[in-house]
């Protein structure tokens, strides 16, 4: 099974905020384990990125560094910390800084000069069907931002969809 776009479950509570985004987008993927919590579930998809998503990265930042815009360093995407058995709010788990979460959902994100995102991870049973939508929301803060937006989005959405399914692929949600 692949990684689909969606739309915006009801349940994220990104979607409180929705008219404020610049843009968002959701995909989801069947769960093929019930058994593992949230905290397993967001770092299943996300403590574990691909050799080319991790190239793709390294090369986002060294351009975009320039102009003010955070990301991971070669460091952080190599040795990405999950030994943790709990996380607090406003401590980086896995790439991104945890800002809620609860026993369905995990909203994380980050901020700089140029944007604001967030990545809410998100647990959905429904007639005895599991799935995991995830969905990230992008407030641009200026013209920098907006045109950054336009270039990234092809490979954010490319990037979702991989490690989706690669976590699916190798049993980790």
């Amino acid at each position: 099974m692949k990684a689909l776009q969606c739309d915006m479950p009801q349940g994220c509570s990104l979607r409180r905020d929705i008219d404020k985004y610049y843009l968002w987008d959701s995909f989801e993927i069947p769960l093929s384990r019930t058994d593992i919590g949230m905290q397993d579930l967001y770092l299943g998809i996300f403590a574990h990125p691909t050799r080319t998503f991790k190239f793709l990265m390294v090369i986002r930042n060294a351009v975009v560094s320039m102009f003010g815009i955070k990301g991971p360093t070669v460091q952080q995407l190599n040795h990405i910390e999950i030994r943790k058995t709990e996380y607090a709010v406003g401590e980086k788990m896995a790439l991104f800084r945890l800002i809620s979460r609860s026993d369905v959902e995990i909203v994380a994100g980050g901020e700089d000069r140029h944007l604001d995102f967030r990545v809410s991870v998100l647990r959905i049973g429904e007639s005895g069907v599991n799935r995991v939508v995830v969905t990230t929301a992008v407030d641009a803060h200026n013209l920098f931002g907006k045109v950054y937006l336009f270039f990234i989005m092809p490979f954010h959405r490319w990037g979702v969809r991989t490690i989706l399914d690669n976590a699916l692929a190798a049993h980790r949600i």
